[in-house]
């Protein structure tokens, strides 16, 4: 019994299309054949290293950190946490619509983004402030995730975690579970949406280039320092809760074997053959990172 007929008898909520099969184990044969050194992953953080939800209760997101908040007020004195679940009343269907095409969507998640950051530009936020919220937050990783992680940067295999939300929430979360993880490293970077602060530490403006949910496709890492480490690596793991995080090696070159492994959360049948065309290998509701632990470790 190869890998994936283990996986698949084991996990009841692991799908992969039916004409799928045969291509993905051929992929994993091969990862498995050229191993490590020639490996690269590549990563979403909310709600693919982050869980959706614990015990019932939904977990935020990085935005979540801050928006969750019931003591930042604007300047109307009306609460941030109320403004933004407006917006996210208003986007939020049409972000996770799988009948909607893309290129429809696209307007509305620059709308959405743009918004939700204007608003934090308006609450006064510093720096040490987004420390406290992190740290109190209940923001949690999946099972599992910082023993992948940890696995990575000892085998100095590199990862890309590309996020649509907030660089710094990531940075400090990590600060705080997984202090081995360093942004801007040769062999781990993070490209996000980041902040711009004023000498005393207060929330300005952020990065020009806006990264949402459908453009993870537009944003390249050439002139980094990671960029160069991954060169001599065609083989990647691609790990993503949403349709568009397939987008997040569009800007890599001569890529040899792409295996791409979907996290479904509040999967429904029309939602799994949507998603089962999409990624290579799909995990319905699960909040661990079992499946891509034991792939890894295979190879």
């Amino acid at each position: 019994m190869n890998l994936i007929e283990q996986i698949l008898n084991q996990n009841p909520h692991v799908h992969i299309h039916d004409d799928k099969r045969v291509y993905v184990e051929e992929i994993i044969h091969s990862l498995i054949k050229d191993g490590r050194n020639m490996l690269h992953v590549v990563a979403d953080f909310d709600f693919t290293l982050t869980m959706y939800e614990k015990n019932g209760v939904r977990l935020p997101s990085t935005f979540g950190v801050i928006e969750s908040s019931d003591i930042i007020k604007l300047p109307d004195g009306s609460l941030l946490r109320d403004k933004s679940e407006q917006l996210r009343l208003k986007y939020h269907p049409i972000e996770i619509d799988v009948h909607m095409d893309v290129n429809e969507k696209i307007p509305y998640m620059i709308e959405w983004w743009r918004s939700a950051q204007n608003l934090f530009v308006l609450s006064n936020l510093n720096k040490s402030f987004l420390h406290e919220l992190v740290f109190q937050s209940n923001m949690e990783l999946k099972k599992g995730v910082r023993e992948f992680i940890l696995d990575l940067l000892t085998s100095e295999t590199p990862i890309l975690i590309f996020s649509a939300g907030l660089g710094d929430i990531i940075e400090i979360f990590f600060e705080k579970e997984i202090p081995e993880f360093k942004h801007n490293h040769k062999a781990s970077h993070i490209v996000s949406n980041f902040i711009r602060y004023d000498t005393d530490g207060k929330l300005l403006t952020f990065n020009d280039k806006l990264i949402h949910s459908f453009n993870k496709n537009e944003h390249e890492i050439h002139d980094t320092s990671y960029f160069q480490t991954i060169l001599n690596r065609p083989n990647v793991i691609l790990l993503g809760d949403t349709l568009g995080d397939i987008g997040m090696i569009g800007g890599m070159k001569n890529l040899k074997q792409i295996l791409k492994i979907g996290y479904l959360n509040h999967s429904t049948p029309a939602k799994l053959e949507v998603y089962k065309n999409v990624y290579d290998i799909v995990i319905c509701d699960d909040q661990t990172f079992d499946v891509p632990n034991r792939i890894l470790k295979a190879i």
